[in-house]
C-alpha cells in the first residue's frame, strides 16, 4: 500500500509505532493507573503478610522451646495461655490492617479513576 507524502515526511516515532490506537485513550490510561495502583497494593500486602508469618512462625518455635522446658501442668497451662492471647491480638491487629489496606486501595483506585474523567470535561 503506498504511503502519502504527509505520511512519509513525518519522523517515525519508535515508541508509538506497532501500538494499537486503543491504547492512545484516555480509558486506557485510566486503566493502566487503576492496574499500577492494583499492583502496588498487592505486593505491599503480600509483604506484610510474610513478614507477620515470619514473626507468627518465630513465635511458634519459642513457645514449642517453652513448652519443653515446663515442669508442671500449671507451667504449660501458663505458657499456651500467654501464646494463645498473644496469637489472637496478632492476628486481629493483621486483619486490621488487611481491611484498612483493602479499603485503601479502593478508594484510591476510585479517586484515579474520577482524575481523569475530571481532566476530560
Amino acid at each position: 500500500m503506498a504511503q502519502s507524502k504527509e505520511e512519509r515526511s513525518q519522523p517515525l516515532n519508535s515508541v508509538a509505532w506497532g501500538i494499537p490506537p486503543i491504547m492512545h485513550t484516555p480509558m486506557f490510561s485510566i486503566l493502566a493507573e487503576m492496574n499500577g495502583t492494583l499492583l502496588e497494593g498487592v505486593v505491599t500486602a503480600q509483604k506484610e503478610w510474610a513478614d507477620f508469618m515470619h514473626r507468627r512462625i518465630k513465635e511458634d518455635v519459642a513457645v514449642s522451646r517453652q513448652l519443653m522446658q515446663c515442669h508442671s501442668l500449671a507451667d504449660m497451662h501458663q505458657v499456651y495461655s500467654q501464646y494463645l492471647t498473644r496469637a489472637f491480638e496478632q492476628y486481629e491487629e493483621q486483619s486490621s490492617k488487611v481491611v484498612r489496606r483493602g479499603e485503601s486501595m479502593a478508594q484510591h483506585t476510585a479517586e484515579s479513576a474520577k482524575e481523569p474523567a475530571r481532566a476530560r470535561h
